[in-house]
């Protein structure tokens, strides 16, 4: 549904874009990562056609962004990192605008406010004025803007900024739902959105494509996945030690007495494949006993900082 092939914005001497190809097809929600300044945002407005690239095609449901600006703006939803709204309308007066200049009319724009006040649970501020709304509401009438039409494509830009944890989870779970039927990009700096949300990732630094894949398969580069931690009874611990320094799989990097008769070491595995099995087996044929176990996961903060970091040492992340 977007295709974006060799694309490059600059502004005067300085390059935001630089040669990015990139495709989201029907029914992916894309987490698009990357620090301030990377190219996110430049990107995203030239899908949506508020900027023109100064190299490179898009397009979007099949229309070229250049040539076609007005049908592809018939099929993007876009909601920007600062949504734009008239704030002294109500938010039923602002939907019902925004559902007009989107071409609704009659019961199809009726229906189409009240599907998006429902999902986005805006029945309790409908008539108030946006700008007496809170933060979090005000982030809300902005998705419900970029969604009132019922787009082929999503745009968002921090679509959860500010909203409770019971707001995001009502997000996230209506995201899952309109992804069998849309392409949707994602920009967030919280990493944890990604993971909830997303299906794909892609980071970008300096306005290039520096890592694209599963967000759990960019976290399997984390530098703590598969460390596992093992609690072990004080008087074991020693047995615990010659058992783990004879394991060819794993180093033992860390080894800390937690309370007075419990020892908690942390193992991380020389390749990517977790060494549970053999940890929970070598422990067992010793008859030492395991007190506690933990699995880490990874994290894709780790992975966001050494991939992007102005002092990072970059890596072949098919290594």
């Amino acid at each position: 549904m977007i295709t974006l092939e060799n694309v490059t914005r600059k502004f005067g001497s300085f390059t935001a874009v630089d040669n990015l190809s990139l495709h989201v097809p029907k029914g992916q929600v894309l987490g698009f990562l990357g620090p301030n300044g990377a190219g996110k945002t430049t990107t995203m407005r030239m899908i949506s056609g508020f900027l023109t690239p100064t190299a490179g095609k898009i397009t979007v449901c099949g229309c070229d962004v250049a040539q076609n600006p007005v049908e592809v703006k018939r099929h993007i939803g876009y909601m920007p990192e600062v949504a734009s709204s008239y704030n002294d309308m109500t938010v039923l007066a602002f939907l019902n605008f925004i559902a007009e200049a989107r071409g609704l009319s009659g019961s199809a724009k009726e229906k189409a406010v009240e599907k998006v006040v429902a999902d986005i649970s805006l029945s309790n501020v409908l008539y108030q004025p946006i700008e007496t709304l809170s933060k979090g509401y005000k982030r809300r009438v902005g998705l419900a803007q970029a969604l009132v039409h019922d787009p082929d494509v999503l745009i968002l830009d921090e679509p959860t900024e500010g909203l409770d944890p019971n707001q995001k989870r009502e997000i996230r779970t209506l995201i899952r739902r309109l992804r069998e039927n849309k392409a949707i990009i994602i920009s967030t700096h919280v990493l944890e959105e990604v993971e909830a949300m997303c299906s794909r990732a892609v980071i970008i630094d300096k306005g290039k494509i520096v890592l694209d894949d599963t967000p759990r398969a960019l976290i399997s580069l984390s530098e703590t996945h598969q460390t596992l931690f093992v609690l072990i009874p004080a008087y074991q611990q020693e047995r615990a030690r010659t058992v783990f320094d004879e394991m060819t799989v794993l180093d033992i990097a860390d080894v800390r007495q937690e309370t007075g008769d419990a020892f908690m070491f942390t193992l991380k595995p020389k390749g990517r494949e977790s060494v549970t099995a053999d940890v929970v087996e070598a422990l067992r044929r010793q008859d030492i006993k395991i007190l506690d176990l933990f699995i880490e996961k990874g994290r894709l903060e780790e992975v966001f900082y050494a991939f992007t970091s102005p002092d990072r040492e970059l890596k072949d992340p098919h290594a």
